[in-house]
């Protein structure tokens, strides 16, 4: 899309608009997805860490490893979901520039 008027980027910004509109329910359920299952692995961790035998650093050691694969999905999900809403933030912020140079034209 070539943005070499100002309609054209009212048009993609309109669009950019609508698509982080779209986006905002599951980002917001993806967040609260993963902030949950992460606060379910610092306890978990917790536990894990109590119950191991050894050393602290044995422990702690013990405890990561049993934990580490608790919200992966969820956050690998709300990471990726975040990196979308960026670019398409920055994208906004791109035309906003280009409109407004438009307008001193």
């Amino acid at each position: 899309m070539t943005l070499s008027h100002p309609a054209a980027v009212l048009k993609r910004l309109d669009e950019i608009e609508g698509d982080l509109a779209d986006r905002q329910n599951t980002l917001e359920e993806v967040a609260f997805q993963h902030f949950k299952l992460k606060r379910d692995k610092e306890r978990q961790r917790a536990w894990e860490f109590l119950n191991a035998h050894g050393t602290v650093a044995e422990r702690s050691a013990t405890a990561d490893h049993q934990t580490a694969l608790i919200g992966v999905e969820a956050e690998a999900k709300y990471e990726a979901l975040r990196a979308v809403v960026r670019v398409l933030e920055t994208r906004a912020s791109i035309a906003q520039s280009i409109l407004k140079t438009q307008g001193r034209q």
